[in-house]
């Protein structure tokens, strides 16, 4: 095509190579906000913890305990991204919190009488039950679907927590202080008998505070241990 040709066909039409053309400014990423109250984080675990305790891991859905809680549903995956990681923090909350006091007794009792030290272990799970009533039902779903959840929950807590009682048992009876008793078995006794106390009665509805509840039935529960019920 002649030059001017092309020249005359564009004359009259807006010059775009000489205009100025603002930069494209990149494209901002839409990041979830933080949310609003501190205590958001505090009510999805609590949500959590009744929900997985009356209708199992597989039975307790994302929606439902966004509605116990009364959050949004993002706000649980804002905080902990799935379902496992949610159930993982409700138990390890709790569990590791007992964990913690369990190994604290250990360690400052160490010098005194096996039995002394079974009791100060003793109260410190009765005070777990009672703050955690609805524990002893999400454990116990979990036990019989035969998990791996329930495999961690062995590993990581309730298997070292067992075995402080057995030892202690052990201990005290080659001490003298008590006959000699399988200690496996009397240690699943002690430790369910505590378990299911808080969760048929939990300390809210025998009218007594946490701590008041957990003092109690552990002294009924140590006395028993060492002089049984039957009269004098």
């Amino acid at each position: 095509m002649p030059r001017e040709m092309r020249l005359r066909g564009t004359r009259g039409l807006p010059n775009h190579a000489s205009r100025k053309v603002n930069p494209v400014s990149p494209r901002k990423i839409s990041r979830p906000l933080p949310p609003e109250g501190a205590g958001s984080r505090e009510a999805i675990l609590l949500a959590a913890l009744e929900a997985f305790a009356r209708d199992g891991y597989d039975g307790a859905s994302m929606p439902r305990i966004a509605r116990i809680a009364n959050v949004a549903p993002p706000l649980i995956h804002y905080y902990f991204g799935s379902k496992e990681k949610l159930w993982r923090e409700t138990v390890g909350r709790s569990l590791g919190e007992l964990r913690r006091e369990a190994d604290a007794i250990n360690a400052a009792t160490r010098g005194l009488a096996p039995l002394d030290r079974l009791r100060a272990l003793l109260q410190a799970y009765c005070r777990f039950a009672a703050r955690w009533p609805d524990h002893f039902f999400m454990i116990i779903a979990e036990a019989r679907s035969d998990s791996a959840r329930f495999a961690w929950v062995q590993e990581n807590f309730t298997e070292s927590l067992f075995d402080d009682i057995v030892q202690l048992l052990k201990d005290a009876s080659i001490a003298g202080a008590i006959r000699e008793v399988q200690p496996e078995r009397v240690a699943i006794t002690l430790i369910a008998g505590i378990l299911l106390n808080f969760t048929v009665i939990p300390a809210r509805r025998s009218g007594e505070t946490t701590e008041e509840a957990a003092n109690s039935y552990a002294g009924q529960l140590f006395e028993m241990l060492l002089h049984g019920i039957a009269a004098n």
